[in-house]
């Protein structure tokens, strides 16, 4: 059956065939990624001290993010939290496969795994704390979209939508616009509309953003305004600004150079299949592009053209569009699941523009080829993360053990129990790459990077609380001879107790 038919409030439901294998590639697909983070304790240098909480939420804009992510419980737990991502993530892949209007099984089962294994998605469950908070996000982000699209008055819940998913992670801003510039560019060199019809249809997704932000900037500082709480310059969140011709030139070097990075442009890493994979994909998009606007004529209606090229071309650029607010942000995979969008664009050029002839059948089998083995890509590359992860807690918890056994053995303790981190120790192994693209949140070394990490982790994993001591009393321990005199660890000469401080002095300061 094409259709299930399900009541609800004497109302009727038709789950459409095409829903259900979105669903169930969804969940196949997020497993086959992401069962070993799923079901496995894989900390990370941010959730060990976060294993019950959000993190950053109202200072950094996010003002609904405490809540969402509250919905899991506000401990960190991997499987709870991975299975809501995951029914997030399924529910918004459904919605894009109606706004995207795909209807070929292949393109829906290509459609989920694109998505469930995108970097952007495993950087999000390397800080499962906060996951399944900012794929509620994603999700918001597409079901204001859908709305709107959907209803004669979608746009009032839209708007919330909208202004929700911006106050859970403000990223997503570019999977909106992302979304748009897809359905945009579909209209006009695939369904060939003419620019006053497309205009008419589209116009009403201009108060949409306008109206999800000023909604989001309103409950932000009325939120912020009743606790009392100032945003952090963290990422230029407090300093969106009109930016300079200059800051402008720079803003498009800083998008191409965090898409080489994310897709493998970058020289250095261009021996990976996964580049080849990603030249290969904007290549066809090219190609695409040009035999729709030549096989359609779409050249007679220049507005129409030059509109439908434009999408396409701002498709990339709007990716890391907070270059162009502010000069401090600085991107990294969290903020970059609107690159997914890329692939998703030729997804939609294949099904919906290369039907019919036998250059277009080809055409077709060589970018589903490609799209799968970016599936595939993705799938292990996440795979690769997880056990670069578990690697890094071995090493963290083996190094913060050993440091203990050195304090527990002095016999000024448990008297004296302030201590003092001073540097910072690695871990690399040999015979170990990175992960290509490198993802956020992951990494083969240590994750103890600064002296209150080692707190939180003999807190949280011994259940052993020490004292930490001041910046101001470290810096007086640093001047002193006894200090000079420590060699670094692993020495056995690394510990002292100095100024009633027990002091382990690291490698790197």
């Amino acid at each position: 059956m094409n259709e299930t038919t399900l009541k609800i409030f004497n109302r009727t439901l038709h789950i459409k065939k095409q829903w259900k294998i979105t669903f169930l590639a969804t969940w196949i697909g997020g497993m086959l990624a992401h069962a070993y983070r799923f079901f496995n304790f894989l900390p990370s240098w941010d959730s060990m001290y976060n294993f019950a909480g959000t993190g950053a939420t109202y200072s950094s804009g996010r003002c609904f993010l405490e809540f969402f992510s509250k919905i899991s419980s506000k401990y960190d737990m991997p499987w709870v939290n991975g299975a809501l991502s995951l029914l997030y993530i399924s529910l918004a892949s459904i919605l894009l496969v109606e706004l995207f209007e795909l209807q070929e099984c292949a393109s829906c089962v290509l459609l989920a795994l694109l998505i469930v294994s995108f970097p952007t998605v495993t950087a999000s469950f390397a800080f499962m704390f906060t996951a399944d908070g900012y794929m509620m996000a994603f999700l918001m982000a597409v079901l204001g979209i859908y709305l709107t699209w959907r209803y004669r008055y979608g746009i009032f819940p839209g708007i919330i939508c909208i202004g929700l998913s911006i106050g859970t992670y403000q990223a997503y801003i570019s999977v909106m616009l992302c979304i748009l510039l897809i359905m945009f560019a579909r209209d006009l060199l695939i369904k060939q509309k003419d620019f006053k019809s497309f205009f008419r249809n589209n116009w009403k997704y201009i108060p949409l953003l306008l109206g999800g932000f000023i909604f989001y900037k309103i409950a932000s500082t009325l939120i912020n305004a009743y606790y009392h709480i100032t945003l952090t310059a963290y990422q230029g969140i407090g300093q969106l600004h009109i930016l300079s011709l200059w800051e402008y030139r720079q803003a498009f070097r800083n998008v191409y150079n965090e898409l080489s990075h994310l897709l493998s442009f970058n020289e250095a890493l261009n021996v990976y299949w996964y580049g080849y994979a990603n030249r290969l994909v904007f290549a066809l998009l090219l190609l695409c592009t040009v035999y729709l606007i030549l096989k359609n004529k779409l050249y007679r209606q220049p507005l129409a053209c030059l509109t439908g090229i434009l999408c396409i071309i701002c498709l990339p650029l709007t990716v890391c569009f907070l270059f162009f607010v502010s000069s401090d942000v600085w991107y990294h995979t969290l903020m970059e699941m609107g690159a997914c969008f890329i692939y998703l664009l030729l997804l939609c050029y294949l099904e919906h523009g290369c039907v019919k002839t036998r250059f277009e059948k080809i055409i077709k089998s060589i970018g589903i080829v490609v799209l799968c083995y970016l599936s595939f890509y993705n799938i292990r590359n996440a795979n690769i993360c997880y056990n670069e992860m578990n690697l890094s807690y071995e090493k963290s918890y083996s190094i913060a053990s050993n440091v203990l056994d050195r304090i527990e053995d002095l016999d000024e303790f448990p008297e004296i129990s302030k201590v003092a981190i001073i540097g910072t120790y690695h871990t690399y192994s040999s015979n170990i790459g990175g992960t290509v693209p490198y993802i956020i949140g992951v990494d083969q070394d240590n994750f103890l990077n600064l002296d209150f990490h080692y707190f939180a982790m003999w807190n949280y994993c011994f259940g052993i609380q020490l004292d930490q001591a001041s910046s101001e009393e470290i810096a007086a321990i640093k001047q002193t001879e006894e200090y000079q005199k420590l060699d670094s660890y692993p020495s056995k000469n690394c510990i002292a107790v100095i100024h009633d401080i027990i002091v382990i002095k690291l490698p790197e300061e």
